[in-house]
Parts: C-alpha cells; sequence; structure tokens
C-alpha cells in the first residue's frame, strides 16, 4: 500500500473534493490497521 499521504491525496482526488474529517480518520484507521497486519506477517 501506498503512503498514507499518498492514498489520502488519491482519494481526494478521485473523489473531486476534500474529504470530511470522519473520512479523513476512516483512512487513518485503514491505513494504521495494514501497517499492524504488515507487521505481523513478517514476525
Amino acid at each position: 500500500m501506498k503512503s498514507f499521504i499518498h492514498l489520502f491525496e488519491e482519494t481526494q482526488e478521485e473523489l473531486g473534493r476534500k474529504l470530511e474529517e470522519e473520512e479523513v480518520e476512516f483512512l487513518d484507521w485503514l491505513y494504521q490497521r495494514y501497517i499492524e497486519e504488515k507487521t505481523e506477517k513478517i514476525s
């Protein structure tokens, strides 16, 4: 997965608008889960 900033910018571009705070929080949660799972698989 891309960096959080890349994911954030790409999502805004796809939607054609700025993200609402709830959407940013969801993307942050999603990205953190991805990092956690990726770290667990490496261990």
